[in-house]
């Protein structure tokens, strides 16, 4: 294991089995007054194109970054998001928002497969995929790391490969500001869920 100043922030890098993932260890806990991130152009599993975070302002975003052939950070997440979503999903003043980190293999069609897999709900969580410059441009704005692995071509011409990652999960007020951002694999989903339902209250 090595750690990595990036910026202001701790990265840890783990290696093994021939998977890389970029852990991001830094918790950005008062993000308030600042500017919202930009937006871009993505897909999402309702069918709706949105600029996204910016045509999701009034409500209060839970934003997550993961990829469907991730095996083990990506799921630990989702994991994560499923159990907050139980506690908070019945609340409509927020969504949930889930972005590829590998938009040249999670299509719409693969980001709906990985729905139904983990029973994600249809209302009021996106998974969102686009150009693979439009999903870039969401990763800057949010400080968000996606890196290939080494690729290794099979005989049928199809790539496998890892996608070195930041483990991050974002918090957004109603307009569209950062409040909260930590490492989603290991989510206090109790601390969370109070904080999500404290953003909701604010006017």
């Amino acid at each position: 294991m090595r750690e990595t100043a990036v910026g202001n922030h701790w990265v840890v890098a783990l290696r093994g089995a021939n998977i890389a993932l970029v852990v991001a260890a830094s918790l950005l806990i008062g993000c308030n007054n600042q500017a919202p991130p930009p937006s871009s152009p993505l897909r999402a599993t309702d069918g709706k194109t949105y600029s996204f975070p910016a045509d999701l302002r009034g409500k209060v975003v839970v934003t997550s970054f993961i990829y469907t052939h991730c095996p083990d950070i990506c799921r630990m997440t989702i994991g994560r998001m499923l159990e907050l979503w139980e506690r908070v999903g019945n609340d409509t003043t927020i969504v949930f928002a889930t972005v590829t980190l590998d938009p040249a293999r999670d299509s719409l069609g693969a980001l709906r497969d990985y729905a139904a897999v983990w029973g994600i709900p249809a209302q009021r969580w996106l998974l969102l995929t686009g150009t693979t410059a439009d999903v870039e441009r969401v990763h800057a704005a949010f400080g968000v790391v996606a890196r290939k692995s080494y690729t290794e071509r099979l005989p049928s011409g199809d790539e496998v490969y890892f996608i070195d990652h930041t483990d991050a999960v974002f918090l957004l007020d109603r307009n569209g500001i950062i409040r909260e951002r930590r490492e989603g694999s290991t989510l206090d989903v109790d601390w969370c869920t109070h904080r999500v339902q404290q953003i909701a209250k604010e006017q």
